[in-house]
């Protein structure tokens, strides 16, 4: 299922702490699936301006937030993916000119593909079998001209695959965005993150992979022609979680920076041109490091360092001293539990910003903070001192502070509370928000749960044509249908209410016979005991049933939280539930997606 919607955001003002050196300005953050764990930066509508892919293991698809020119991300769109995508990463993979997207499924054992239409939307081009994908990322590791897919998964065929060696694994580009499976590596177990790179000057792509539960860096040469040698193990203590390959130190040859999510370090590691690594600098970071990510941040020339912390809200720029080592750092002030990190340049400055997947609360699933002085007042509608960009609230996520749309006109308040009426809930897309609405009389709200009855219900029923919503109808037996539109009295189903019926009902006097099970039909009023309240109901109905009376014909209902049930059309259409037909039975119905 594909979504659109109007951004929630988040924001914080910030006050940069320790080594000052790249200034930020307002975090600002944004709803996704549940449970962001991936993202990856990059211009998916052809626009210009860097737009984010954010993978939700929670709901089993990848938000894209689209950029509205200057930063902000207005409206996101999701769409589907395997089950439980750990990471996102992309490239143009079938040569059309635009930015396609990979995805590891962990859970759903796939590696699916997804397609750009050029316009940022995206269909599953293709899903790959393959055991427990942890991670995956794009290069081109043959050298045919090809994005390939690099994965790392568990064995199959292993007894234990979780406590045993993994694989690295190429998904080889046919050069139409089909892939196919090279041949595998093993490397250690429980593998995190890999990153690709030529780490010996010879012209060939080489792999390093994190292995979390083996304490291992595994070093997998390139051979030419899609061999690979066996893996080189860094051994290591600790788990190492997520690693990245840049040249640190400014000798021509690629290092390694990883972090150690069991022991909370940082790890430079230095290349002596021969893809022999030795560790140079063990740093600390703070609680549970997750991720990393590589530029020169404050354009001095050398490669900067920035890691994510799942188990702390301050992350860490590292700052390079141009020999490959990095005495100076500074907090970076990002909450809800940041996940993966990346560094972009989202608002097309010239300096470097940071983006994170957060994976504790989905309405904060997406990070982005920009670099730059929230006094530069390049705009300034308010004339109060502070940038717009930076000016909060912002509910609508156009830049503009939320006075100023109002003031200038760009928005409505008809209720006066200063709040944007298109920020306000809106259920029934009028532009009038729903409390204001309700207060004012222009909508009822029977039911008094601040919710308009035009929302309230899918449908908006009234079966007995009496002018009050089915929903609201007096249910004395409780089966969310209207009692003036069923017969319930009519036990013997000859569309009389009469002298058999009673009888029936003497019948079943006394206390239901099944405990916590669904009352008898005589029951009529729902409290376990057939008794004189249910005799006077039955004299009230005395007579020929209603011509509003349903007949007596269910079909499968399918409701909110994929459950199915035996109801009337009107009591399926009461409780939100998509009705299915008469007779139809729930065993026939797949309620998944009602």
């Amino acid at each position: 299922m594909i979504f659109l919607t109007k951004q929630v955001c988040l924001v914080f003002i910030l006050c940069n702490v320790s080594f000052a050196s790249v200034p930020f300005e307002t975090l600002r953050q944004y709803q996704t699936g549940l449970y962001s764990t991936g993202i990856f930066p990059a211009d998916f509508d052809g626009d210009g301006d860097i737009d984010l892919a954010v993978s939700n293991r929670g709901t089993n698809n990848v938000s894209i937030l689209y950029n509205n020119g200057n930063g902000v991300y207005e409206t996101r769109i999701n769409f589907p993916t395997g089950e439980v995508p750990r990471y996102v990463h992309g490239g143009d993979f079938d040569s059309d000119g635009d930015i396609d997207l990979c995805t590891p499924d962990y859970i759903g054992m796939t590696e699916t593909v997804l397609l750009n239409d050029g316009n940022g939307a995206f269909t599953i081009g293709g899903q790959y079998e393959i055991e427990t994908p942890a991670f995956s990322w794009v290069d081109d590791i043959d050298g045919d001209g090809h994005l390939d897919i690099l994965i790392t998964n568990w064995d199959g065929a292993a007894d234990v695959p979780s406590q045993s060696p993994a694989q690295f694994t190429p998904l080889l580009n046919n050069g139409d965005g089909t892939f196919v499976f090279g041949p595998s590596s093993v490397i250690g177990k429980q593998p995190r993150c890999g990153a690709s790179a030529d780490l010996n000057g010879d012209g060939i792509k080489d792999a390093v992979i994190a292995n979390y539960w083996s304490s291992s860096l595994s070093v997998v040469m390139g051979l030419g022609k899609r061999q690979w040698a066996d893996e080189v193990s860094i051994e290591l203590s600790g788990h190492p979680r997520y690693l990245v390959l840049e040249d640190l130190d400014k000798d021509g040859t690629v290092d390694i920076a990883a972090v150690d999510k069991g022991e909370d370090n940082l790890w430079i590691f230095h290349n002596d041109g021969q893809a022999n690594f030795t560790l140079v600098e063990t740093l600390n970071t703070n609680a549970t490091p997750h991720s990393i990510d590589a530029t020169d941040m404050n354009h001095d020339g050398a490669i900067d360092l920035v890691v994510s912390h799942v188990g702390s809200g301050q992350q860490l720029l590292f700052f390079n001293d141009g020999d490959g080592f990095f005495p100076d750092s500074q907090t970076v002030i990002l909450t809800a539990g940041p996940a993966e990190i990346k560094i972009a340049d989202v608002n097309n400055d010239g300096d470097y910003d940071l983006v994170s997947a957060n994976v504790n609360w989905e309405e904060r699933g997406a990070s982005v903070i920009m670099q730059g002085s929230c006094d530069d007042l390049v705009a300034d509608c308010n004339s109060n001192g502070i940038e717009d960009i930076c000016e909060l609230p912002d509910c609508n996520l156009n830049g503009i502070p939320d006075d100023c749309d109002i003031s200038l006109g760009n928005s409505l308040d008809f209720d006066g509370d200063s709040v944007p009426d298109e920020c306000q809930v809106d259920c029934n897309d009028n532009l009038i928000p729903d409390t204001y609405e309700i207060s004012q009389g222009l909508v009822t709200d029977c039911n008094e749960n601040e919710i308009p009855d035009d929302c309230d219900w899918v449908v908006l029923g009234d079966c007995d044509e009496d002018g009050i919503l089915d929903g609201c109808e007096e249910d004395i037996n409780e089966d969310w249908v209207p009692d003036d539109c069923q017969c319930n009295a009519d036990f013997s189903n000859d569309g009389v209410v009469g002298v058999q019926d009673v009888i029936a009902l003497i019948s079943a006097w006394g206390e239901n016979p099944i405990p916590h099970g669904d009352p008898v039909d005589e029951d009529l009023n729902v409290d376990n005991v057939v008794d004189v309240e249910d005799l006077l109901i039955l004299i009230i109905s005395w007579g020929e049933c209603s011509v509003y009376t349903l007949p007596d014909v269910l079909g499968a209902c399918c409701l909110q939280m994929q459950q199915c049930s035996e109801l009337h059309e009107v009591g399926c259409y009461v409780r939100n539930g998509v009705y299915f037909g008469d007779n139809t039975s729930c065993g026939l119905v797949d309620c998944a997606a009602p």
